[in-house]
């Protein structure tokens, strides 16, 4: 006789972790029993103990860290250096451009951003304050906030290009130039580079330009240019 064998599944919820008080709530897919970064003389170790699965998992397209361990990856510290503090121009010769540059390199944590940003404390201008005035390329039409190009000998003035990855949104070309914001005339920092993404020693070359009249005043001339650099979180 055919024997009929009939078989139930009983299926048991499964709940993530869960705690709370009346102070606080914890919902958690699962709870490590410990987890985080451990020394000796000899080694460093970081694990993750009572995950199901931990580790990391890659594919085509992606990347799983899973377990506590990997926080440590985003733990790069935030770090902005300006390679030199002192730009000199040396002597000036009326219709001949002078040109000088720094680096500023910056460092985000894990996931996140920056943006750069640049102000003068005011014109470059000698001790009775008469200034070398901003320029305005040679289409006449750049500004703190538009670039241009500054090829020609008999365009005068003091600005500045950026040229990094987080500047090609800004300048297009190392031969273009904008001005610098005065901040003696409260006008606010311009944006001169920016990410979204996690960068490491991240460099952005700043070249400064000057170029003067043969009516421009002796004298020596100064101003100080801030930066001010930002993390995105």
């Amino acid at each position: 006789m055919p024997k009929l064998l009939l078989f139930f599944l009983l299926a048991i919820p499964a709940f993530a972790e869960n705690f709370s008080s009346s102070s606080f709530k914890i919902d958690f897919g699962n709870l490590n029993l410990t987890g985080g970064g451990k020394t000796s003389p000899s080694f460093n170790l970081t694990d993750t103990v009572g995950q199901n699965a931990p580790g990391q998992y890659d594919s085509g397209s992606f990347t799983v860290k899973s377990g506590f361990q990997y926080i440590y990856d985003t733990f790069s510290p935030f770090t902005f250096t300006i390679s030199d503090l002192d730009i000199p121009f040396g002597t000036l010769t009326a219709n001949i451009g002078v040109t000088a540059q720094n680096t500023l390199t910056i460092t985000t944590p894990s996931g996140s951003g920056y943006e750069i940003y640049a102000v003068e404390n005011h014109p470059l201008w000698n001790e009775y304050k008469q200034p070398i005035p901003d320029t305005t390329c040679d289409s006449g039409t750049c500004s703190e906030s538009v670039s241009g190009t500054w090829a020609s000998s008999s365009t005068y003035g003091f600005g500045f290009n950026a040229w990094g990855v987080g500047s090609t949104g800004i300048f297009t070309a190392q031969n273009q130039y904008r001005q610098f914001a005065n901040g003696a005339t409260a006008e606010p920092a311009v944006l001169i580079a920016s990410e979204s993404v996690s960068v490491e020693d991240r460099q952005t070359v700043v070249t400064y330009k000057v170029n003067i009249s043969n009516l421009q005043a002796s004298g020596s001339y100064q101003n100080g240019i801030i930066y001010i650099a930002i993390p995105k979180y």
